[in-house]
Formats: C-alpha cells, structure tokens, sequence
C-alpha cells in the first residue's frame, strides 16, 4: 500500500496539546498529512450565543468539508473536537467516496456532545475516558485507548527508571518538580515562601522548571538561597522530560499540556487552581479521579497538599497515545471501505429491524379483521397475539420518518455502488497498461484490486435490491395503517356510588341500581302519613251508594281507611312470595 492520504481537520475548539503530537507522529509514520480548520464551527460552550454561532459557522464548514473531501478524497480523515466531527460526518455521508471519521479525544472527562457524532472510531486517553463515552452514548465496538497524547520526548522519559535519572542529576530521594514558567515575579516569591514552610523541606529536592521565564528564573536564583531551600533550576533543555520524569510530584497549574505530562511520565500532580486557567478545577477533579492528582485551591493550601502528595509510590506512566494514534489512522486507512461498510451495515441492520417490526404489526393487525376461513387457534399464549399486544400498530408519521431513512441508506449505497464501479474500471484499465508494458506483477496486483471492487460493487447491488424490497414492504404497511378501522376506545368506568362489586353492563358503564322493594311496614306508614294529611272530615264521612249510571263495568270504589287497609293487605297476601 502506498502511503494513506489522511486529512486532519481542527478548529477553535482543538487542544494544541494533541494536535501538534498527533500530527508530527502521522507524518513520522510516512502519511501524507493535509490540514483544514474550521475555525468556530468547533468552539466550545454550552451558552445560547454559542449554539446559534455554531450553527451559523457549522453550514459554512459542511460546505468546506464536502468540497475538500470530493476535490482530494482521503484515506483517513482525524478530528479533535465534537462540534467540527459533527460537521466532517454530516460532510463525509454526503460525498461519492467517503472517507473514514477517527474521533482524538484528549479530554479526561470526555463531552457527552460526542455520541452526537458519527465518527468511525474513538480513541480515548484511557479506561475511565472511554467508560464516560459509552455512557454517553457510543458504541463501544467503536473505542479505542491509546493512553497520553503528548510530547514524544515526555513519552520516551516515561519508559526510563526514575531511580537511574535521580543518580543522573544528583537528585535526593524525595523530589518535587514545580513550574514556575508564567507565574510572574510576585507569585513566584510566594510560592518559594510557601515551600520554605514546609516541615520536612530540608529533606526535599525541588526543581525549578522556568522554561523561558527570566522574571521567575531571576527571582528564584535571590529568593531560594536565602530561604535555605534545597532546590535546582532549570530552563529550556533537553534534559527537561526526564527531569520531570526523576520528580516524584510536580506542582503545577493542570494546563493541557501539564495534565499530558503527568500521564506521560508517571508523576503526582499537586493542581494549584486558580481563574486564570479555564477548566483548571474540572482537569485536576479528572486527575484526583485517577488517584494522579491532589488539587490545592490556593498557596496557603500548597504545603499540605504537597505532604500528602508524597505518601504512597507514583502511578505508572501511560503509552505514548500519539504513536497509538497513528498506527490506528494507517490501519483504518489500510481498510478504508471495510470501516465505512462496517458503519453502513450497522444501520442497515437496526433500520432494517425496525422496519420488520413494523411489517410483523402490521400483519397481526391485519390478521385479527381478516374474513375466517380455516381452522384458527384462538389460545392466549399464541405468538400472534403476544406480539400484537407488546408492538402496536405504527402510525403513519412513524412510517413516514422510516422510509426517509431508508432511502438515505438507498443513496449511499448506490454512491458507493457507483465509486466501486469507477474503481474496478481504473484498476482495470491500470493493469491493461502495466500488462502492455511488462509489468505482470504488478498488473496482477492490480487484477486482484480490481476484482475485489467488481465483487465489492455486486454485494452493493444485492443491498440496493433488499433496500429496494424494505421500500415496498413499507409501502405496504403504509396501506395496511391507512385500511387499519380506527376503533372507539372504551368509555371511562364510573367509581361505583356505594361500596360492593359494579354491576357492569355490556357497554362496560356501571348499571343504575335497582329501586329499594317496600315491605308491608313501610307501606301502611306510608298509608297512615297520606290519612293524616288528608281532611279532617274525610275518615268520618260515609260515602254515597255506588251507582253506574253508565253500565260501565269499571265502577268508582269509595270506602274508609280501614277498607284500603285491609284491602292491601289481601294485596299482599295473594303476591307471589319473593325470590330468594
């Protein structure tokens, strides 16, 4: 294989700390390395101002992306920041010959914004970074640990013995780094003060590391003498990675660059957190996490913090994380079609799988209003009827959204279809070429590429025929919904009025509750109460004869109480007894 093409994209939001180490080790290992920044498409922030800044710079880098990638289409494309991997996948889905997503993630404590992307592969500083992915929402098939992204020096210094440097540089059995570089003058006189407070300071070695500050080297050099400290100094050199690699903690602001050291060469971080870093305090809680990091919120914390910082034996140094990083672009570049399929076939399946589902309800539903015809088993442990209850019957919106995505799938793979068929013709026609001009080993290595492509474009082609098959089945699914009588829902029970069982009625509402039967007591009250109210002169009068004048047969019935009474009591008397 020839050396990969990989295009590495950065924006505002891409820590230099692992830009800078994965970019020098990919083109250390022979890649051709082509840069692109997108600028603020990638910044961070969760504000409003920010999303909307996002959003309007993330249309621009789509349209820059789809340009580069269709105008120099790589073997590997590398990202270091979610929001501009959100645009390079939304970019990468969107041309001929898609390229790979490897997804850097320099972060401890990994932004949930990443299982938003639909980068090809993850690779994480460590086991913790990589368990924070899969709780976002990644894949795990897709995660990889590579360790530290750092300076490949720092890496190298990692895998020496702290013992041997320590005899190297004349150095004591307990050592202390502390960076100074940046700190300026009158901070850099406090902290030396705050060391020279420490109670076990004269058996401690401290390293001055003041990379190119002279303010903080000249302050050092007037200050630690006087303060009885023992103590060395240092700048830029060569020597600095081991030196951080013979300190047993090193007191530091948890910079990006810092927290890289740390994991690179094995030390204790003593984080002096303050405003003036962003994320200090988020970067040195990831590294306490890990049993890497002691955080003192201000020097007057400092020295406790240093003395507990000393108790136990450092942790181990981590592999080089940009070497990981680059074996990972070349082996993905290697099989750049195998990746991209590999994410197709994923999708495939899981829209796939729903869209059986949806077929399956369907069929149960249209089962259940079919005209009888022969023998049915109507059992309640049936597969039809479980089904039916646990997938209900899909609305068409659903049905709609579905078949969107199908055919999003049918695009793309008849784009790469069709780049597979471009292939097999150009490497036909290249060892057509070698072969006239003798050639004929490569012109066989050229036969075999292209029959891969030909055999690559035909099991296309078998999917374009399941895609197409899912589309009509949809289709019929769709008429099945639309066919589907829409029942009536029950109506809604009524509490019952008294205690004791509802007497339900066909339509599922409670029945009225019978009228009470009177007993004989309660009619001859009822009697009594109707006398009473009646006129005085009414119970002593004697009624006239009854006479029919018309010769009707129904005639006019008068009498005293006493008569009603004893007439409803025969009443009574001859009704059939009640049901028991």
């Amino acid at each position: 294989m020839t050396d990969p093409q990989v295009l590495v994209v950065t924006s505002s939001g891409s820590a230099p700390a692992a830009v800078v180490p994965v970019m020098a080790a990919i083109e250390a290992a022979g890649a051709r390395v082509r840069a692109i920044d997108v600028g603020g498409a990638g910044g961070g922030g969760g504000g409003i101002s920010d999303r909307v800044r996002r959003a309007l710079l993330g249309e621009g880098a789509e349209r820059r992306l789809r340009k580069e990638l269709e105008q120099n289409p790589p073997d590997a494309t590398v990202v270091f920041d979610p929001h501009a991997a959100l645009a390079l996948t939304v970019a990468r889905d969107q041309v001929q010959n898609p390229a790979p997503v490897i997804a850097v993630v320099a972060e401890l404590d990994p932004s949930a914004a990443w299982a938003q992307t639909d980068a090809d592969r993850f690779l994480a500083i460590d086991e913790l970074a990589a368990v924070a992915l899969a709780d976002a929402g990644v894949e795990g098939e897709r995660i990889l640990v590579v360790g530290g992204i750092g300076e490949r020096t720092f890496a190298e210094a990692g895998a020496q013995d702290r013992a041997s440097l320590r005899a190297r540089f004349k150095l004591g059995s307990r050592t202390a780094l502390v960076e100074v570089a940046g700190l300026g003058p009158e901070l850099t006189g406090s902290l030396a003060l705050q060391l020279s407070l420490l109670d076990s300071n004269n058996q401690i070695t401290f390293l001055f590391d003041a990379a190119g500050d002279v303010d903080a080297a000249a302050v050092l050099r007037r200050q630690v003498p006087a303060l009885g400290l023992r103590a060395k100094l240092f700048g830029a050199t060569a020597d600095a990675p081991m030196l951080w690699r013979a300190a047993d903690i090193i007191v530091a602001r948890p910079r990006p660059e810092v927290v890289q050291r740390v994991l690179l060469v094995g030390g204790k971080l003593v984080a002096m957190i303050d405003d003036t870093i962003a994320g200090a305090a988020t970067a040195a809680a990831a590294l306490e996490a890990r049993r890497r990091a002691i955080p003192a919120k201000g020097l007057l914390l400092l020295a406790s913090a240093m003395e507990g910082a000393f108790g136990g034996s450092p942790p181990a140094a981590t592999p080089d994380g940009s070497d990981q990083v680059a074996d990972v672009v070349f082996a993905v570049a290697a099989d750049k079609r195998g990746v991209i399929d590999e994410r197709r076939a994923a999708a495939n399946a899981a829209t796939r799988d729903r869209v059986r589902a949806a077929s399956a309800a369907a069929s149960a539903a249209a089962a259940t209003t079919a005209m009888p015809g022969e023998l049915e088993d109507l059992g309640g442990s049936s597969s039809s009827s479980s089904f039916v209850e646990e997938a209900p019957l899909p609305d068409e919106a659903e049905l709609g959204r579905l078949r969107v995505e199908v055919e999003q799938r049918k695009a793309e793979m008849t784009k790469s279809m069709s780049a597979a068929r471009a292939a097999a013709q150009r490497l036909a026609d290249e060892a057509k070429a070698a072969r006239d001009k003798g050639n004929t080993d490569e012109a066989a290595q050229l036969d075999r590429r292209s029959d891969a492509e030909r055999a690559r474009m035909h099991a296309l082609l078998a999917e374009l025929a399941t895609l197409d098959t899912e589309l009509a089945e949809l289709e019929r699914v769709r008429k099945a919904v639309a066919d589907a009588p829409r029942t009536r829902p029950p109506p809604p029970r009524r509490p019952p009025t008294s205690p004791g069982l509802d007497d339900l009625g066909t339509d599922g509402w409670s029945a009225p509750a019978a009228a009470p039967r009177s007993s004989i007591d309660d009619a001859l009250s009822a009697l009594k109460r109707k006398a009473a109210t009646s006129t005085p002169g009414a119970a002593h009068s004697t009624p006239p004869p009854s006479s029919s004048s018309s010769g009707s047969p129904r005639a006019a019935k008068t009498g005293t109480v006493e008569d009603e009474l004893a007439a409803l009591k025969r009443k009574m008397a001859a009704a059939p007894p009640k049901k028991k």
